[in-house]
């Protein structure tokens, strides 16, 4: 997903022009955070953007992306938490995949479960605080297939 901000010049974006310099997929994206029902301004969308780059680029570590790893921690198709998926990860991954987390349920990757009342489903986590299930949707699956990180 890593090709979707190779050829956006992130600086040269700004509230007038993203959704001619944004792929149409991005750009829908980032259109509730704009104004007049949002409070990006350039510098903050163009930092958004980034951080965004950043959840696509490949980790030296597990030579995976952020928001890869998170894929396929979700492959199976079952429902749980980041805590669940990621057990052994220090506390600052854990907030950056649940920022990954939301970005993939923007791209409708990932949904939070909820209840039959809307509400969400939380389960107590490993330090004892309740924390969000998230579910995969066909989306993420088609992703990692159309990567060739799993097959059909």
């Amino acid at each position: 997903m890593a090709h979707r901000f190779k050829t956006i010049d992130i600086p040269a974006v700004t509230l007038e022009n993203y959704q001619e310099m944004l792929p149409e997929s991005l750009a829908l994206q980032v259109e509730m955070f704009l104004p007049p029902e949002g409070s990006f301004d350039a510098p903050t969308l163009r930092r958004y953007l980034e951080n965004l780059k950043q959840y696509e680029e490949e980790d030296e570590n597990s030579h995976m992306t952020l928001a890869n790893r998170l894929r396929f921690a979700f492959r199976d198709s079952e429902p749980d938490t980041i805590c669940g998926k990621f057990p052994q990860a220090e506390l600052p991954l854990k907030r950056r995949l649940r920022c990954v987390a939301e970005y993939l349920i923007r791209s409708g990757e990932l949904d939070k479960v909820r209840d039959e009342n809307g509400k969400l489903v939380k389960k107590r986590g490993v330090l004892g605080k309740m924390v969000v299930l998230y579910k995969p949707t066909s989306k993420l699956l088609e992703s990692l297939v159309r990567q060739g990180l799993i097959e059909k």
